[in-house]
């Protein structure tokens, strides 16, 4: 489905207590006048609230399910999970057909990924498929999605153990799953290790990248690795070893887009990844760029700047922290 270039990233935000959402040349495409609005980064339809109801709308704001449950969750391999007023659960499609029955109690997931869905019934976790059929018996105490092949359950003795799809339980640790062997995501390895003296990180040689000389250091992300120094300040190095940043900010984020936020004095500005502070320390609060815009807050209004520091969507806007273009 092809989508107008005027809705293609959009951000929510606040405007007199209700919920909308502005393109990025700061015009609503959705009008403020929802109590919630949760977007979908992948073009999906936007969960809206209103008067305590859930339904469904699409990009251009446009009514695809009115208001009518009681809970709702975004849309997965085209099926959502929704509650009606007996605090039940089922799933429904983009014309709010209901598919599988309301029967489930209330889940900290619920989404299908992989083909399947984790659910509860009579308090134990367990699996669907997109039929409504249990694949896997409810019989846990927590089921988490199947993010690949294979998913993470907590036994009815809290103990942690991996599942494939047939139901085959493997024990695992952080190197193995039963014979096999994990290997890690490019983005978060190097791994992290401790030593009396504090916490570092090793390359995927096993080199010590990052001395153990840390209160704590950061997965890998865009090509650096944040660090809080003993003096609780904040720097960063790449993804070689070299020390990029001098621990010296009261707050560190990870790099997005090239750049990071910091707070230092109260107050966030940007640096980019030689260590050069290319946004000054300004706004009362700032979250990471994404699609090439960054949330701040100033005098308690919000708006949003490009990676110049430029107010390009004024700062006219209650503060509703966590949202991003997207």
């Amino acid at each position: 489905m092809l989508m107008s270039c005027s809705s293609k990233h959009l951000a929510v935000v606040k405007q007199n207590g209700k919920f909308g959402a502005i393109n990025k040349k700061g015009a609503f495409i959705i009008e403020p006048k929802w109590d919630y609005i949760l977007l979908d980064d992948k073009g999906k339809p936007a969960l809206v609230e209103k008067s305590g109801l859930y339904g469904y709308i699409n990009r251009k704001g446009e009514i695809l399910i009115n208001p009518k449950y009681n809970d709702g969750d975004l849309f997965s391999e085209g099926l959502a999970l929704v509650s009606n007023f007996e605090d039940k659960y089922g799933y429904i499609n983009i014309d709010g057909d209901t598919i599988i029955d309301f029967q489930f109690e209330e889940n900290a997931w619920g989404d299908f990924s992989n083909g399947l869905a984790d659910v509860v019934l009579n308090e134990k976790s367990g699996y669907i498929d997109k039929s409504g059929q249990f694949v896997i018996s409810p019989q846990f105490e927590i089921c988490y999605p199947f993010r690949s092949d294979i998913a993470m359950v907590m036994d009815t003795t809290h103990n942690f153990k991996l599942i494939d799809k047939a139901g085959n339980l493997f024990e695992y640790n952080d190197e193995n799953i039963g014979d096999r062997k994990i290997l890690p995501p490019k983005e978060s390895y190097p791994g992290a290790f401790k030593t009396e003296n504090g916490c570092g990180r090793l390359n995927d040689k096993g080199d010590t990248i990052i001395p153990p000389n840390y209160l704590s250091t950061g997965n890998l992300s865009n090509g650096m690795h944040i660090v809080q120094a003993k003096n609780k300040k904040w720097g960063a190095y790449d993804e070689k070893g070299n020390l990029v940043i001098e621990p010296q900010f009261d707050g560190l984020w990870h790099f997005y887009e090239g750049v990071a936020n910091f707070s230092l004095n109260e107050k966030y500005g940007f640096v980019n990844k030689k260590g050069k502070i290319v946004i000054e320390p300004q706004f009362d609060y700032a979250s990471q760029f994404n699609n090439g815009l960054a949330y701040v807050e100033l005098n308690g209004k919000v708006g949003f700047i490009d990676k110049k520091g430029q107010v390009v969507i004024p700062l006219i806007y209650e503060p509703n922290r966590g949202t991003r273009f997207e």
